[in-house]
């Protein structure tokens, strides 16, 4: 029992260690940094890879990604902002405004979507469709957001979004799905997200953060993560929305991408920015393995 346990949450855990080698080993974060966008450019191609899309019958599937997409750029970040801004400092306000602008995670909606035993090709369609609507959505979100209290570099923001989703498209058109093995291309996807966690933690100093703030930050993502699902969940019954169906609209709303969340807060140095993210990040996956384990 307790074997299939941490294969359940084996996902959760490997989180979890690489944020803790971030804190107690940071030496090689400045080697790392150059990585990021490569990194995140390679879990776009992965995100992207092998979905047929000539199989799908995108007509039923219209207006459950239409309405991901509302919850996901508009609702959520607009309703999570206000919970947010009642108990955070600017920093960390900052910070869970970029994790609600960004898009959906594609590979953890899509493995959380199949292990609850939803639509998993659902799952796909959405979070292509949030990745590809990036570019022009996060930069619009997150101004809307925290535009009164910085300056948000849109441009900026904007052409790196670009680059990655178009370099991703490319990479995905030139190499062949046979080229790797699909066991292969999971197992460096893996890789490629504890990277960027042990990057991204090991650059903020931890212990310089107050014990406090860091207690806030975590009862807030519990929180929003929570209200996303009730809010998902009452969307599903007040539409008539099958149970399958329901399961992909939740986890595509709610996962959002830890790689462009780290990329966007670049040009943010506060380490408040970044811990809210990966708290945020971990308390979704966390949320996402128990919702999954439930249903």
């Amino acid at each position: 029992m307790i074997r299939t346990a941490l294969a359940r949450f084996s996902n959760v855990l490997l989180v979890l260690g690489a944020a803790g080698v971030g804190v107690l080993a940071p030496q090689l974060s400045p080697y790392l940094d150059p990585l990021i966008t490569p990194l995140v450019v390679f879990l776009v191609f992965t995100s992207l890879r092998g979905v047929r899309f000539e199989s799908i019958d995108y007509s039923s599937y219209a207006a459950i990604v239409a309405l991901s997409l509302g919850l996901s750029y508009v609702v959520l970040p607009l309703a999570g902002m206000r919970l947010v801004e009642l108990a955070l400092s600017d920093a960390a306000v900052i910070g869970f405004a970029v994790a609600l602008s960004v898009p959906t995670t594609a590979g953890s909606a899509i493995i959380w979507t199949r292990l609850a035993r939803g639509d998993a090709q659902l799952a796909t369609i959405g979070s292509i469709a949030s990745l590809l609507v990036a570019p022009a959505a996060t930069p619009l979100v997150l101004t809307r957001l925290v535009g009164s209290r910085i300056t948000v570099p849109t441009a900026s923001i904007l052409t790196d979004l670009a680059v990655i989703v178009v370099v991703g498209v490319l990479l995905t058109v030139v190499v062949p799905t046979d080229a790797l093995a699909a066991e292969t291309v999971d197992r460096a996807s893996t890789v490629a997200i504890l990277l960027l966690i042990y990057t991204a933690v090991a650059g903020i100093g931890v212990f310089g953060i107050d014990g406090g703030a860091l207690l806030a930050i975590v009862g807030v993502a519990v929180l929003l993560f929570c209200a996303g699902a009730a809010l998902t969940a009452g969307c599903q019954r007040a539409l008539g929305i099958g149970r399958d169906q329901g399961v992909a609209l939740c986890f595509t709303t709610n996962l959002k991408n830890l790689g462009v969340a780290l990329l966007v807060t670049l040009p943010f140095a506060d380490p408040l920015v970044t811990a809210a993210i990966i708290v945020y990040y971990v308390v979704q996956q966390t949320g996402g393995a128990v919702l999954a384990d439930a249903t």
